[in-house]
């Protein structure tokens, strides 16, 4: 009921580290708005984030750094839509690397350097679980979980300078369905895990030298039947010919339903291959301002919003939020990270939407690399406004009908259904839905009803729900109805 939302959204305040934003103007030079002050972390370093829907709670995996200089592992999960505690913790030993969930929530997986911790989690609390057994690693592992089954890279090495010569590997966690833990895939270079809508996985090498090639594949999870838990889809090499620099690889991550695969590659920017086959597609969405360094990408689940972020200079924009579907024509949502309170650039794999779309988080941090920030910036900020205007009404005389006019204006492009607009009227404790009124193409609209057969206060609320592309609105309209000419007082008895 529309009564309903007004008053719980007129209630709503912002959240801790939450980006308020006035979407910017559709001009041919869109405006860069300046993000407001995020949440610090306590972590002093980031190596992934996820999102658990079911939870509602963003988890990111790093480091904490103390005062004498020891350190250890932290996995912390902030809590949003005002779900429980706002932050659980677990400290573990460090380093720290790659963070995933289980789809039903039930639990948090956190890479260590000889296995890999797996937390149960409850009202804020988390509480330590069989660990699962995982090959050395001393280069930073990455953890997806995707159609059904845990994944994860491993690298052994004694130090930072070994780990460029150390053998890769990816990995698939043991199920209690009874598939069977397994090494998958290896590798010369480090793997990078992506995770896909219908048990997609994708695998990205790492470049080792200007001159490398390194591949990406693209797969998808199986029942394992014949022993192998992945089936091959396609497998894509940025400069096939040889005579350009390879991959550069940021970031990955697929549409809604799979068919696009967006990498945020270090040389071109937002690169858009064929989500089951690897295939070159065309890229229609507007690209990073030049010169800002591309670090993640990041589609929506509910198949709406597609971002781009980066590590800008000045007042550039770090951030673009642009609708997924490119026939949208309108300027995306430009976001710049420049302040002492908010970071200054996007990490790498720096982002992740909410379920619903509704949210997208982001993790930026100083030039340095040492202190980061959690951004929530609300999708709703690049949708275009909506007003009412002119609202006027004619006399008002209880008992007797009521007529009120005025104009619905939507900034940027036309909707693409006729818009309608919602009425409700409230004497007193009574709340009465009228029909839905039109919206004439210039905007205009006529309410007409019938005033109560009392005097005194009756308000009106009117409303715009929104559509694809234009932010809802509300209307209340106080009338103060009088008595009919020549009708004898009433008094209450």
């Amino acid at each position: 009921m529309l009564l309903a939302g007004a008053l719980a959204g007129s209630a709503l305040m912002a959240a801790p580290g939450t980006v308020s934003a006035a979407p910017a103007p559709d001009t041919g030079a869109a405006a860069v708005v300046p993000s407001g002050p995020g949440m610090e972390l306590s972590a002093a370093s980031f190596t992934q984030m996820t999102v658990d829907d079911i939870g509602k709670r963003v988890w990111i995996a790093g480091d904490r750094v103390y005062p004498d200089g020891s350190r250890d592992g932290e996995l912390v999960g902030v809590a949003y839509g005002g779900a429980g505690p706002a932050v659980a913790r677990a400290h573990m030993a460090a380093p720290l690397s790659g963070v995933a969930v289980e789809p039903d929530g039930s639990k948090v997986y956190a890479g260590q350097s000889d296995h890999i911790a797996a937390y149960t989690h409850e009202s804020g609390s988390l509480y330590l679980s069989d660990p699962i057994p995982a090959p050395a690693d001393g280069c930073g592992r990455e953890l997806v979980h995707t159609g059904g089954r845990l994944f994860f890279t491993s690298r052994p090495a004694a130090s930072p300078e070994g780990c460029a010569d150390a053998l890769s590997t990816v990995g698939v966690a043991a199920t209690a369905g009874g598939g069977q833990a397994q090494d998958v895939m290896y590798s010369y270079t480090p793997m990078h895990l992506e995770a896909g809508p219908g048990g997609l996985l994708v695998t990205a090498a790492e470049r080792w030298s200007p001159t490398d090639d390194p591949d990406l594949g693209i797969y998808r999870v199986t029942d394992g039947a014949d022993g192998h838990p992945l089936e091959f889809l396609g497998e894509r090499r940025f400069t096939e010919d040889g005579t350009d620099r390879g991959m550069d690889f940021r970031d990955a991550d697929f549409s809604a339903d799979g068919s696009v695969l967006a990498v945020a590659d270090g040389l071109r920017g937002t690169v858009l291959l064929g989500g089951q086959d690897a295939r070159f597609l065309e890229n229609p969405y507007t690209p990073l301002p030049e010169g800002v360094a591309p670090t993640a990408v990041a589609f929506s689940p509910d198949g709406k919003w597609f971002a781009q972020g980066g590590a800008a200079s000045g007042d550039a924009a770090d951030l673009t939020l642009a609708f997924a579907d490119p026939s949208i024509e309108r300027e995306p949502l430009r976001i710049s990270f420049e302040d002492e309170a908010a970071g200054h650039r996007v990490v790498p794999r720096g982002m992740e939407f909410s379920g619903d779309g509704q949210q997208l988080f982001v993790v930026t941090s100083d030039p340095e690399g040492t202190r980061f920030w959690l951004h929530t910036i609300q999708t709703r900020e690049a949708l275009a406004p909506s007003r009412f205007v002119d609202v006027t009404h004619g006399p008002a005389v209880a008992g007797e009908p009521f007529r009120v006019t005025g104009r619905l204006d939507l900034d940027g492009l036309a909707p693409t259904e006729a818009p309608r607009i919602t009425v409700q009227r409230l004497n007193g404790p009574e709340v009465t839905d009228l029909p839905p009124v039109p919206v004439a193409e210039d905007g205009t609209f006529v309410v007409e009803d019938v005033l109560p057969d009392r005097v005194g206060d009756v308000h009106y609320v009117l409303g715009y729900a929104g559509d694809e592309v234009h932010w809802r609105s509300e209307h209340w309209l106080v009338v103060d109805t009088a008595e009919a000419p020549g009708t004898a007082p009433r008094r209450d008895r």
